[in-house]
């Protein structure tokens, strides 16, 4: 423990020095080959930056310079249609303006994804999208202050600056999904949302109190339940909102794993769709109009998202202060599980 707490102060050109022992500028000449060193004390020193995965700051300023004509995509989880779809979309748009990509998959894991955008960032890619897993994102401040392109797609975090954004408006996709149901006469509306502390889930959840309240109905706590964006665990909230309160008449599921999870739970129960429970879910994935009934959709377009967030990160690879925030509005795909 002790060792991982050193090497993660170990950042600068004077504490490498500190630890091969030598001036600042002797790690500088090592570095750029400006003055000979003996060999013991150059090994020595590039001992210590290889143990450190030390990438000096003008070192990597002068590189940036040239192209690599590679990009990062930092992605939270893919578990759902949507977040797939503009994965593919993302790289088909780096595939028109002759970028490679590089994908990684954190599977919402804050740590590995910080090791994750530290590694492209030394591994000098031109730019990276993040999709992140939390808004536990302090440590991307020390590479945006470098005018390091980042742009953060689908999900995000406004307290770090020079970051532009390409998001979906789910404030109102929670509201018009609520709002929808609320027309239908439903009153007590469950929601099963995927993970928590992010801006998708924040935003809808917000979108889903506003329309309650703005009908009068009290807003109950109980009634948002997490499904871990899988089928399993979704049949679990299903039962965990019914057990709450079992004139709960309507759902409001956040991917299209979970919305499977649930319409297999109601059939075990024998609750009729949308008789005995109507369902919204999010993101029209395949199956959704051959499910009986066939399921009622609030969507974002991945593929617009997509390839608008790599355009985005062009122009801040481009234009160091380009900032631009982007949020594309949802629209409701109106089947039979609703109600309708």
């Amino acid at each position: 423990m002790k060792k991982e707490v050193e090497e993660k102060k170990v950042t600068t050109m004077k504490d490498i020095a500190r630890e091969a022992n030598v001036s600042a500028a002797t790690v500088s000449h090592v570095i750029n080959q400006t003055k000979h060193i003996s060999e013991p004390t150059r090994n020595r020193v590039l001992e210590v930056i290889k143990r450190y995965n030390y990438v000096p700051n003008s070192a990597a300023k002068n590189l940036r310079q040239q192209s690599t004509k590679t990009a990062g995509l930092v992605v939270s989880s893919f578990p759902d249609t949507f977040v797939t779809e503009m994965i593919f979309a993302i790289e088909q748009r780096a595939k028109e303006t002759g970028y490679n990509l590089l994908l990684v998959n954190t599977n919402e894991d804050r740590d590995y994804e910080e090791k994750t955008i530290n590694l492209l960032h030394s591994k000098l890619v031109d730019g990276i999208i993040l999709s992140p897993t939390s808004n536990d994102i302090g440590y991307l401040q020390k590479y945006t202050n470098e005018d390091f392109p980042i742009v953060m797609v689908n999900r995000y975090e406004s307290s770090i600056e020079n970051i532009p954004r390409v998001t979906g408006d789910n404030f109102q996709l929670g509201y018009d999904a609520t709002n929808h149901l609320l027309k239908h006469g439903h009153k007590k509306i469950g929601f099963i949302y995927s993970y928590p502390n992010v801006s998708t889930t924040n935003d809808r959840i917000s979108g889903y109190k506003d329309a309650l309240t703005h009908h009068n109905i009290p807003i109950r706590e109980d009634f948002i339940v997490q499904g871990f964006a899988k089928a399993e665990e979704a049949r679990a909230a299903v039962e965990q909102l019914l057990t709450t309160d079992n004139e709960i008449s309507a759902l409001f599921v956040q991917n299209d794993l979970m919305t499977i999870g649930a319409i297999s739970k109601l059939k075990e129960l024998n609750l009729s769709i949308p008789e005995d429970m109507a369902i919204i879910g999010f993101g029209d994935f395949s199956s959704s109009e051959i499910i009986d009934p066939p399921v009622t959709n609030i969507l974002l377009p991945p593929d617009t998202i997509g390839r608008t967030a790599f355009d985005v990160l062009l122009n801040k690879m481009n234009n160091p202060h380009y900032m631009t925030h982007i949020e594309l509005p949802p629209s409701l795909l109106i089947r039979n599980s609703c109600g309708c």
